[in-house]
């Protein structure tokens, strides 16, 4: 690996955390490489082992929303007795501060620490705040509307962080109204524009619209802590540097042609395998369209919590690291459901000898440092591409998980280079036959077959020995093979499978049971990235070539942080 990994700490509402060394991850490969080579001397029929193999990712400390979330992230108090007022009319505007505020026809700049309440609406104006380094600035929203003709309705220009406050039982509007105009050698592109941290929160609504760029732009985190919003953007809806963070919230989000809904990458690296942006989600609801990754973050995706619907995308949810341990997770991908990868952030250019490819026009195998964790929580995948697809590895201990995909070409409902291991939890997955790989390892029953070609709508039904349905789906697409894996599947026992016109009945003599061929498997590894991770790279220079055109985007990344303990340091506020 070609990180060196550092003892670092993080602190969020004072709470801290301790990664793992590169040393221990060491130890942990060889013993990892030790036991793979002995499960291997196994059944060839069982097409994998009963022995699971910890990986790193499960000392992988977990996070919480208290370290991700201050308490005033997540409150929508203020005294408005105490607040300044901000009165928006037309183009121009008024205010109770006798310092802190100026006003230049519609133009509001904000310049001191404190809470002001905006109302009214400006027809073309701005509000920019431009304070203190160490300022905390709170602006409520109540029933006000502002719409900049070519720049941002919001911009922070300056503070240590900005809250966003939607008043109760109000609805407000920022928007850009088609065009952006740059302030010096600031590329202002966003209808919501902040160089420091902001944060949303509130129980009122917002509606922020962005004709010709992005959503919400944040160079360092953007949070979003309570209240309700709709982001419409022809980039991506929501565009942060460092991490984007959801909870107590209701998002829906539209992004662009070939934008993400929501997409974390750190501008300040040149190779977004050296990225510590992260995605982090709580609980709440968000919901997504997008017409590339609905989510995608450099580093790390973290869900424990909420609803997450991704409505369309082109791959679902794409991160080095992708960590699932509860919440409801339902998405639609055109390619893969979720993409664990990593890689050069200008890639892309899928040519023979560039980036995506090995000299001499030999592929890539996409590298290992990737990781899939479903731990808990319901996971529904519909793929045209790979279900759950990863440059390294996949562990499965818990958790619902249904993936489907369709029949045809060279998709796999599970796609991996390194490992793939399940021990908990119920995993169902209806896909191809060409290209199916199986579990490498599994600590509980697993059945995985190929059932001929079935038509969508034909039922999945496993049952015991007794009659007792133990698992069941109606996948939406065609289907040519079923895996079942569940908690209650037992070593020895037989059980029906009926899927469509295939039934058999199965004797678990081992833990592993399969009739797959095995396909190309592990020897081309997981998607990789489409074209570069960071923007003016991102996914420009096309798409997955192993689920598309074989030679456009390229099969996948070489090089790549070491995804696999996530030694990301996930940077959270010392203070409010």
């Amino acid at each position: 690996m070609n990180k060196e990994y550092k003892k670092e700490t993080y602190k969020d509402a004072g709470v801290e955390k301790s990664f793992t060394t590169k040393a221990l991850i060491s130890v942990l490969a060889l013993l990892l490489a030790f036991a793979l080579t002995l499960s291997s001397c196994g059944s060839a029929a069982d097409n994998g082992s009963s022995a699971v193999t910890t990986t790193a990712a499960s000392l992988d400390n977990a996070v919480s929303k208290s370290e991700m979330f201050t308490e005033r992230d997540l409150s929508d108090d203020y005294d408005e007795s105490e607040a300044e007022t901000i009165t928006l009319s037309g183009n121009s505007a008024k205010t109770s501060a006798a310092s802190g505020v100026s006003i230049d026809g519609s133009t509001v700049t904000i310049s001191a620490e404190g809470v002001y309440v905006v109302s009214g609406s400006l027809s073309d104006g701005q509000i920019i705040v431009d304070a203190d380094d160490a300022a905390k600035v709170q602006i409520v929203l109540k029933d006000a509307s502002v719409t900049s003709s070519d720049s941002a309705a919001l911009y922070v220009k300056s503070a240590d962080k900005v809250f966003v406050t939607t008043a109760a039982g109000t609805e407000n509007t920022l928007a850009n109204g088609g065009s952006f105009t740059a302030d010096g050698d600031t590329n202002v592109d966003g209808a919501v524009y902040a160089k420091d941290d902001i944060t949303f929160n509130g129980s009122g609504s917002l509606t922020i619209s962005s004709p010709a760029g992005h959503g919400v732009v944040g160079n360092d985190d953007v949070k979003f802590g309570g209240g309700t919003y709709v982001i419409t953007a022809s980039g991506h809806g929501v565009k942060a540097n460092d991490s984007a963070r959801f909870a107590e919230s209701d998002v829906t989000i539209t992004a662009g042609s070939d934008k993400d809904g929501v997409h974390v990458a750190d501008s300040d690296v040149e190779d977004a395998a050296q990225s510590e942006s992260f995605f982090y989600m709580a609980d709440g609801s968000l919901t997504i369209n997008a017409q590339d990754d609905g989510i995608h973050a450099d580093a790390k995706v973290i869900i424990e919590g909420g609803s997450i619907i991704i409505n369309e995308s082109y791959e679902g949810i794409e991160g080095l690291s992708i960590q699932i341990s509860g919440g409801s997770t339902t998405l639609t991908a055109i390619d893969d459901g979720l993409n664990a990868a990593g890689g050069n952030s200008t890639s892309g250019n899928g040519a023979f000898g560039g980036d995506d490819w090995n000299g001499g026009g030999m592929m890539n195998d996409g590298g290992t440092d990737g990781i899939i964790v479903i731990s808990g929580g319901n996971v529904s995948i519909t793929a045209g591409g790979d279900g759950v697809d990863s440059n390294g590895s996949v562990e499965i201990t818990g958790g619902y998980t249904v993936v489907q995909g369709p029949s045809s070409g060279d998709t796999s409902v599970l796609d991996y280079n390194g490992t793939a291991t399940i021990s908990g939890g119920t995993f169902i997955g209806t896909g191809g036959a060409g290209m199916a790989e199986n579990f490498s390892s599994a600590s509980q029953g697993l059945i995985a077959v190929s059932t001929g070609n079935q038509s969508a709508g034909s039922s999945v039904t496993l049952k015991d020995a007794a009659g007792n349905v133990i698992a069941e789906a109606t996948p939406a697409l065609d289907y040519a093979v079923v895996y079942i894996s569940t908690e209650d599947m037992a070593q020895g026992e037989t059980y029906t499978l009926a899927a469509g016109t295939y039934s058999e009945n199965i004797t678990l003599s081992d833990i592993m049971y399969s009739t797959l061929s095995g396909g190309m498997g592990g020897s081309f590894g997981g998607g990789g990235p489409r074209g570069g991770m960071n923007e003016g790279g991102m996914h420009d220079g096309g798409k997955d070539g192993m689920n598309g055109d074989m030679f456009q985007g390229g099969p996948g990344e070489g090089p790549g942080t070491d995804g696999v303990t996530g030694a990301t340091q996930l940077k959270g506020d010392e203070a409010a």
